[in-house]
């Protein structure tokens, strides 16, 4: 099972969880994504990422700056990011956005990508663009809610003060 999801997603490493999607973000955000931050604002979802990654700013973790911005507004963004995060199928609004633009952005500001990836994976395409992503087991793979994972293609920056929060705990379970 995890290497067909890696298959489909494009990603050669994979963490599996029990839990949530959103237990799959907070731990890919507390392992991932540090410095300067852009989040993509497509709708609730996307709060939900500028939250959690917010929250991990107020612990002290190695993350400068957050700003956020309006999906319609992504060519007015020139300055540089270290990460890039999205849920570029937003099931709040049935709203999509490419992921060719999201990527483009990510090369423009020099950025990694993470994608929050519940609403798409298993459904559209383009997922190997980003860096890291993450996802349940529910809506596109058709299965019961109760596991979620992270896929990734670099390694994690962050040093994580906590077992359950450590994605080489689960990676290593």
């Amino acid at each position: 099972v995890l290497r067909r999801l890696c298959e489909m997603s494009g990603h050669d490493k994979i963490a599996r969880l029990q839990g949530s999607a959103t237990l799959a973000l907070e731990i890919a955000i507390s392992n991932f994504v540090y410095g300067k931050v852009l989040v993509v604002n497509t709708g609730f979802y996307s709060q939900r990422l500028l939250d959690i990654v917010s929250q991990h700013m107020d612990l002290g973790d190695a993350r400068s700056e957050v700003d956020m911005i309006d999906v319609g507004n992504l060519d007015s963004i020139h300055k540089s990011y270290d990460w890039v995060m999205a849920c570029y199928t937003e099931t709040s609004n049935a709203t999509i956005i490419s992921t060719d633009e999201l990527y483009k952005l990510k090369k423009r500001t020099g950025a990694s990508l993470l994608l929050d990836a519940t609403g798409s994976i298993g459904l559209e395409d383009n997922h190997e663009l980003a860096d890291v992503i993450a996802y349940s087991s529910c809506k596109g793979l058709f299965g019961l809610t109760g596991a979620c994972f992270v896929g990734f293609k670099v390694n994690p920056n962050n040093q994580i003060n906590s077992f359950y929060m450590d994605i080489n705990s689960h990676i290593n379970k």
